[in-house]
């Protein structure tokens, strides 16, 4: 039997190709209003408000005769009924493929505009009598054809042009006011040929607003006007879909649903919809979040968003709203080079390129309002909808934001979701146990999932009742959700297995927010395959999840609970457990910093324990996977090694991520775990790791541009080399001493610096003749002797070359860009161009962006004095783009030079 409901046009219902007659009057307009809103609760006032157009007789009399309404269309449709009844309310209960307007939405959200719009046979339920339900329901979806309209007409819009000239033509007949129609037809005369045309509809609309409506064309006006007068016009930008799938066992929460429904319907054209979901942990608000947004995201077509904001995550900071806003940035197609650094200027750039758009936003576990506040976006066709464990009071006050407080399930939605797990057969089976089971878990989603996931092994719900009733009966307070959910994951420990249990704990120990079976193996102590089922039954009972990418997570709640089971653990299988999961993740990126940075020397370290999994690292490319992957997780666990008392392997760690930290600009990162592994280093009083750290703290406080703690740094660097009595050692910090000395301008200083090392420079090895050659002759050349200095520097290559080092390390690449420096100022550009280019590219090779950023300038300088623009404009562009990505002030120069300079 097929069914189809359609509603775009005339309604009609077809079974098995056959129409159904639907009865006229109350009854088309009571299935009409259902279809509407496909699968959502729409309450008996609302359907009473339709049917009597607003003026309904008193309630019990319109009550009764809605109930006779409803049994006459059921009875009408016969095998083809939709109307299901619901608590003080209906729904149409419709599947994948039998309404057209779901259908219509489905493509439309896959970017297929044309087949979407076939679908259209007439004016939304032309044939229907009802005049409120079409003032309140049907303008919404008729702008939804509208939007369809723009979007397949902007996908046409790289094609042929000049058949959709009067296609425009007519449209813009049909909406004189809509200024997204008359600026593609703008375009299309333009892309036709026929330019003083589009100038002229341009004019024409220009007009019609002024004297119509008293405003200014718009951003998109005003954009295609210009791209007119330039002679250019951009393809479309790709529209993000971030939006996670909804739940696929969602029930209930019909009251909610209805209410932020209503809250978008009753706002239309307001400034920035937002709602607030508050609730307990576990209470389910991202999963009514997600249902929810997935039910209107069709009205959003420029796009849906979503990021975690971590606001409850006890083991990683609260996501900072300038990654957030930046990330949005660049999803919504705004290029990196475009972006501003953090502060105002990023709100206001976020804010503006939302004014124009129609982007529904989901900010989950929002901590406050100061962390969702930067994010508000302008205009007024975006919806912000937000989850908090807080109720964000400051913003429902200010932003007149619509709160939606979530409470734990009823008992009949609780029933309902375990039915949904389960199977109503297994429910109406063991009824008696049902009840038992709901109490238990007091009404949260989180306990009935895990509850769930449990009988779906087979156990009969009478055992499982039993088992979760005897856990509660030691808790204090049986009527708290929160010790409810804290006792359903005590019991469903003891109903998984006793490894998987045990493994469970033991994930207490991780620093989070994800981790791989290779860590998890590590703090088990087994093979990777056998953690891995493990991991499997964990999944299975909803105790971790496991995401696209194969890393897996867990619900904060369950995090919490597994870190105080795993805190109440011996010491000493806790400690051992521990030095696993340390030994993996400290000799994999030691591994790692081997392949990148191949001539670090360190101490003496003990082996990886036994059973620590270690993640070959091939290559470079390796390497930097690794990095990508767990950049985020080592951060914590050089915490988690300070706070296990693990000083030698803390300071290990610590010094180990300063490279790739700070290739990728993270410096306050840097600094801090750099300063924790200090410390450790300090306590241990291992002045080879003091020496290290003051060294590599010198260098992030140099990127940062504070040269006076840098300096500070650099000198407790050289008491320990001193204590050390390590001529490398020295050298190495006399060398950062002239570089600091350097940037501050102060260059004979720098020379007299290197110089007190001249004498014993012979003895030293190769490499350390390299370096230092290169640092004396980039002083020489700062102080004005260039013959010197490039002399110097030409030996250093050399030097470099012989040791295979020009490829795998940043000082030969400094050391090009002296020499570029030097041949620029001689006026030889072309060797400049050379040294700069192949710096960049060793950069490019390592990843060091702040250094790359650098040589490009040079490199685009250099071209402009070769008198090359077009170069010039590539390079600094490319430089742009980096600083801007790494909040780098040193961006708004090199946006003024290629405004000032390369404009060809």
């Amino acid at each position: 039997m097929i069914v189809e409901y359609r509603v775009l046009g005339s309604l009609e219902v077809l079974l098995d190709g056959a129409p159904v007659v639907v009865p006229a009057g109350r009854g088309r307009v009571l299935l009409a209003t259902l279809l509407l809103r496909p699968n959502e609760f729409v309450s008996v006032d609302e359907l009473v408000d339709r049917l009597w157009d607003g003026s309904p007789p008193d309630v019990d009399r319109a009550h009764k005769t809605l109930q006779t309404v409803v049994l006459r269309l059921r009875q009408s449709l016969g095998a083809a009924n939709c109307v299901r009844t619901r608590t003080r309310g209906y729904t149409a209960e419709v599947h994948d493929g039998q309404l057209d307007l779901a259908r219509f939405r489905s493509l439309t959200a896959r970017g297929e505009h044309r087949a979407a719009l076939d679908l259209w046979r007439g004016p939304v339920l032309g044939d229907v009598l009802s005049e409120s339900l079409h003032r309140a329901d049907v303008p919404p979806i008729e702008l939804e054809r509208v939007v369809a309209l723009e979007r397949r007409i902007d996908a046409d819009l790289a094609g042929a042009t000049d058949v959709l000239v009067p296609e425009l033509r007519s449209l813009v007949r049909q909406h004189p006011a809509h200024e997204t129609f008359w600026a593609q037809l703008m375009l299309a005369l333009h892309r036709s040929g026929q330019q003083a045309e589009a100038l002229a509809a341009y004019q024409e609309i220009r007009k019609h607003l002024a004297d119509e409506l008293g405003v200014d064309p718009g951003a998109r006006l005003r954009e295609a006007h210009e791209q007119v007068l330039a002679g250019d016009a951009p393809a479309a930008p790709d529209v993000p879909r971030r939006l996670p799938p909804a739940h696929p066992h969602f029930v209930g929460r019909e009251q909610e649903l209805a209410a932020l429904t209503e809250m978008l319907r009753s706002r239309p054209g307001e400034p920035v919809l937002i709602s607030a979901i508050n609730g307990i942990g576990g209470v389910g608000k991202t999963a009514l979040a997600l249902q929810w947004a997935n039910q209107v995201a069709h009205r959003f077509p420029d796009g849906q968003l979503h990021v975690n904001l971590r606001g409850f995550d006890t083991l990683a900071d609260p996501v900072a709203p300038s990654v957030v806003a930046r990330d949005f940035l660049l999803a919504l197609g705004v290029a990196a080079k475009d972006v501003p650094p953090p502060g105002d200027a990023l709100v206001a750039a976020y804010r503006s390129a939302f004014a124009r758009r129609r982007v529904l936003l989901l900010l989950d576990n929002a901590r406050d309002v100061d962390q969702v506040w930067p994010l508000l976006p302008g205009g007024t066709g975006n919806l912000v909808l937000i989850t908090s464990r807080n109720r964000l009071t400051g913003l429902v006050e200010h932003e007149s934001a619509h709160p939606v407080a979530l409470d734990v399930m009823d008992d009949q939605a609780a029933v309902d979701l375990l039915a949904e797990r389960i199977g109503k057969e297994r429910i109406t089976a063991e009824a008696d146990a049902v009840p038992l089971l709901v109490e238990r878990c007091a009404g949260l989603p989180l306990a009935l999932g895990i509850v769930a996931a449990r009988a779906a092994y087979g156990d009969e719900l009478t055992t499982l009742a039993q088992e979760l009733d005897a856990e509660r009966l030691g808790a204090l307070d049986v009527d708290d959700p929160t010790t409810a959910v804290r006792s359903v994951f005590s019991w469903s420990l003891r109903s998984v297995s006793d490894l998987a249990a045990e493994v469970f704990v033991l994930l207490g120990l991780h620093p989070g927010p994800d981790f791989t079976a290779e860590a998890a193996a590590s703090l088990a102590g087994l093979p990777v395959a056998r953690t891995e089922e493990v991991l499997a039954e964990l999944v299975a009972g909803s105790l971790v999840d496991v995401g696209r990418d194969g890393r897996y997570t867990r619900h904060d709640l369950l995090r919490d609970y597994a870190a105080e089971r795993a805190a109440a653990l011996p010491a000493d299988p806790r400690t051992e457990a521990l030095n696993r999961m340390f030994g993996h993740y400290l000799h994999t990126t030691l591994s790692a910093n081997g392949v990148v940075e191949p001539l670090v020397t360190w101490t003496p370290l003990a082996p990886p324990p036994e059973w620590a999994v270690l993640v070959p690292i091939a290559d470079r490319a390796a390497a930097f996977t690794w990095y990508d992957a767990e950049i985020q997780v080592l951060l914590g666990v050089v915490s988690s090694m300070v706070s296990a008392g693990e000083d030698d392997l803390a300071w290990r760690m610590g010094y180990v991520l300063h490279r790739d930290l700070m290739n990728r600009g993270r410096f306050a990162e840097a600094e801090s775990a750099e300063l924790l592994a200090l410390g450790a280093a300090k306590r241990r009083d291992d002045v080879f790791g003091m020496a290290r750290l003051h060294r590599s703290l010198a260098g992030v406080l140099i990127a940062r541009g504070d040269f006076t703690r840098a300096e500070e740094q650099l000198s407790a660097a050289m008491r320990c080399e001193e204590l050390l009595d390590r001529p490398e050692g020295l050298s190495i910090v006399v060398r950062g001493l002239a570089y600091v000395r350097e940037l501050q301008g102060r260059d004979p200083e720098a020379l007299d610096a290197l110089l007190t090392l001249l004498p014993t420079l012979e003895q030293r090895t190769i490499y350390e003749q390299a370096m230092f050659s290169a640092a004396l002759g980039r002083a020489y050349h700062r102080t004005g002797d260039d013959v010197r200095g490039l002399e110097l520097c030409v030996r250093a290559d050399v030097l470099m070359d012989e040791q295979e080092l020009a490829a795998l390390a940043d000082p030969a690449a400094t050391n090009k860009r002296a020499i570029g420096d030097i041949r620029l100022q001689r006026g030889e550009h072309a060797e400049a161009i050379r040294q700069y280019g192949t710096a960049a590219e060793i950069y490019r090779n390592v990843r060091n962006r702040p250094d790359l950023a650098d040589a490009l300038v040079e490199l685009g300088t250099a071209h402009l004095a070769a008198g090359d623009r077009a170069s010039a404009r590539e390079a600094f562009t490319e430089a742009l783009a980096v600083y801007e990505d790494l909040g780098d002030e040193k961006a708004a120069s090199v946006r003024e030079r290629i405004s000032s300079e390369t404009d060809v």
